[in-house]
């Protein structure tokens, strides 16, 4: 008979080891999806793939329970088809619909935010401005220009504020503005630290908002043109680049193409 001690032991690793295999599961979820982006493909297509891309040796017994949950979510469709006309067989053939592609690219992004703010924190990367760095005049004018936007919209504005993210950890940022009427409606902004907007601060940029939870990331640069691959990363990573000839002058853009409405 198991001791008292045992037992609740048993107890407590029952939700962990469930926890474990949901987590598992979801991702064999998204690796099945992420190898219909290029091709539809048969169970054992998908199973070889399985195993040469991302070293997984799944069973058809585990396999297909995964597709057949996938095709009854709607995020894959499966179609009977022969390779010949002659052939005596046919193969299932599965692909990936509209929705399964939606879902796939949100989860890809968590996962990328996710896996870029451990690799942050286990390298100890620096999200404090660099060593010297003061505000400006204008950049004071630029911050007072976009504390009065938000604020008559009904925006608390905290200027140069220090900021606990989810994890713990204190993030510096320019402004961090939130409503107290409507729920999940905070905006993180920062300064790029450079003159123009580097990969490097939508990195830093996309980290912060994940970690602080901000539905609106934004960063303001004195710079007329963003580079091309600055501005594909900042929309993948679903941040906002406010740009102008000088700062004050992009966070006059910032107030005149807000895109989010008053209500």
């Amino acid at each position: 008979m198991l001791s008292m001690k045992q037992q609740e032991e048993g107890r407590l690793s029952q939700p962990r080891s469930l926890e474990s295999t949901n987590v598992a599961k979801q991702l064999v979820d998204i690796e099945i999806l992420y190898l219909l982006t290029f091709s539809p493909k048969s169970g054992y297509e998908l199973r070889k793939h399985l195993l040469n891309w991302f070293k997984i040796n799944i069973s058809y017994g585990t396999l297909y329970p995964h597709l057949h949950a996938l095709e009854k979510s709607g995020l894959v469709i499966g179609t009977w088809q022969q390779k010949f006309e002659e052939a005596p067989l046919k193969k299932r053939m599965y692909s990936l619909t509209p929705t399964g592609q939606r879902t796939l690219r949100g989860n890809i992004e968590s996962l990328s935010k996710i896996s870029l703010t451990m690799e942050f924190m286990l390298t100890q990367v620096s999200f404090a401005p660099r060593a010297g760095t003061v505000i400006s005049p204008e950049q004071h004018k630029a911050l007072d220009l976009v504390e009065g936007f938000l604020s008559r919209r009904g925006y608390t504005v905290r200027k140069l504020a220090l900021v606990k993210g989810y994890s713990g950890r204190e993030y510096p940022v320019d402004i961090f503005a939130n409503r107290q009427d409507v729920k999940s409606s905070s905006i993180v902004l920062r300064f790029s630290e450079q003159v123009d907007v580097s990969i490097e601060d939508v990195l830093k940029m996309s980290v912060t908002s994940f970690e602080l939870e901000a539905q609106r990331a934004i960063i303001l640069s004195p710079v007329s043109v963003v580079s091309e691959a600055a501005r594909k990363l900042a929309s993948f990573c679903h941040v906002s680049i406010y740009s102008g000839h000088d700062i004050e002058n992009a966070a006059t853009n910032l107030s005149s193409t807000y895109d989010e409405p008053l209500s």
